[in-house]
């Protein structure tokens, strides 16, 4: 190899360096503007529950089911009612924190149907309730498939009283 193919070499090793430099700022750009969501309250659901039915020890802690009876909502657009028949599947972790998985249904005033899943955890130090809600809905309210929500749950203080669960879509 003669001495120009050398330098040829030198200078497509110059121009890749120069290139992965360019390459890497670029990235480290992109990765330093992060966007924080924004929440907006598109729904406020008022949950009617019956009695806790124990269901004791398992593997994973202590586990009890609450059926979900009824109840209404409200929110960008529908109202409704809560469909009975409905559940919130709870265990309870042996770290004390309360895992919840509730399934139900809405009917809204235009007579669709919406099916509901929320995962929630709860922590008692300090009293949390944050979930994440998914909605399966047909058209016109199709728009909640296609969301992202975050959820807060008040509970009852008294056994008649509804759990207020408030949907916020990332927005």
């Amino acid at each position: 190899m003669g001495k120009g193919s050398t330098t040829d070499r030198r200078a497509v090793l110059a121009a890749g360096a120069v290139m992965a430099a360019a390459s890497a700022k670029a990235a480290v750009a992109q990765t330093a503007v992060i966007e924080v969501p924004k929440l907006e309250l598109c729904l406020t659901i008022h949950v009617q529950i019956g009695p806790v039915q124990q269901i004791g020890a398992i593997p994973a802690g202590t586990a009890r089911v609450i059926p979900i009876t009824g109840g209404t909502f409200e929110g960008k657009g529908m109202r409704g009612k809560v469909i009975p028949g409905g559940a919130d599947w709870q265990i309870t972790r042996p770290d004390g924190v309360t895992e919840l998985r509730a399934h139900y249904g809405l009917e809204t005033h235009d007579g669709k149907i919406i099916q509901v899943r929320n995962h929630c955890l709860s922590r008692t130090t300090p009293r949390l309730l944050r979930s994440t809600l998914t909605f399966e809905a047909p058209a016109p309210h199709d728009w909640m498939n296609k969301a992202v929500f975050v959820g807060t749950l008040n509970a009852p203080g008294d056994s008649g009283a509804p759990v207020v669960i408030r949907a916020f879509e990332a927005v």
